[in-house]
């Protein structure tokens, strides 16, 4: 059952939720300045190719040390989210809800406590944390390796024009790339997706129709590929460039299929 921590059993049941996910991992902090032994469980991680989401508030600046060690992560997928208060831990078997952010300070300075809880166990109170983090995740934006590459450098290559990316048309027949921990949460409460047309959700993501049942037969009646449309039928947020064609916005794309 649910299991109270205090300050001292918060670090330790931290550093099991990082080592002993096998598919999926998940921090949420506000704040971070990662410890150097955390660095060192998180890279033994994504060593394993174990899918690490890591979430912080949009308004809190990210150290210089911190930014190159997330470059060197291959498997992590780092995004900000604006008004973020929340610290949880979890994997695809355990989780942590916590007042310690992921951040050297609270763990050596701050009175922390925690709760921890088990999916096989506390089944409920794992489901309804899945729930929230998968509303939350939603809400939340990627922050790109580009842009991390960007901030710790301040090269000279701002000097020059920016390469043209190449856009593909080309729409995979294949599922995106979605590990134990995203399929869990499809599974809970829906796969994400939305009409690129009214932006309503759907049931189902699918780049064959990325239209609501209501909006595809009005596009059916030309069938323009190429007719610009409004939102991005993996996230739902509007993008320029959206079409039947092309129904993804290319940080999306990247996230499932790159």
């Amino acid at each position: 059952m649910a299991k109270f921590c205090n300050g001292s059993d918060v670090s330790s049941v931290l550093t099991n939720i990082i080592t002993n996910a096998d598919k999926e991992l998940c921090i949420i902090s506000p704040y971070l300045k990662i410890p150097l032994q955390t660095k060192n469980y998180l890279k033994s991680t994504d060593k394993k190719n174990i899918s690490i989401t890591i979430v912080y508030r949009t308004d809190s600046s990210l150290h210089e040390e911190d930014l190159r060690f997330f470059n060197e992560l291959k498997n992590l997928d780092l995004r900000y989210c604006d008004n973020l208060h929340s610290k949880c831990y979890i994997n695809e078997k355990e989780g942590l809800i916590t007042s310690m952010n992921l951040h050297e300070y609270s763990q050596v300075s701050n009175w922390e406590m925690g709760i921890k809880f088990s999916k096989q166990i506390d089944f409920e109170i794992y489901t309804d944390a899945i729930k929230e983090i998968k509303n939350l995740l939603s809400l939340s934006q990627p922050r790109t390796q580009k842009q991390n590459s960007q901030e710790t450098k301040n090269t000279i290559q701002s000097n020059y024009p920016p390469k043209s990316s190449q856009k593909s048309a080309y729409k995979p027949t294949e599922a995106p790339n979605k590990g134990i921990f995203t399929k869990i949460i499809d599974s809970v409460i829906g796969e994400e997706a939305y009409c690129i047309r009214c932006g309503e959700p759907m049931a189902k993501f699918n780049l064959k129709k990325p239209l609501c049942d209501k909006c595809y037969p009005i596009w059916a009646k030309h069938k323009n590929i190429k007719y610009k449309e409004k939102y991005c039928h993996a996230c739902g947020q509007q993008e320029p460039g959206i079409s039947f064609e092309k129904p993804t916005s290319s940080v999306c794309f990247n996230r499932l299929y790159k």
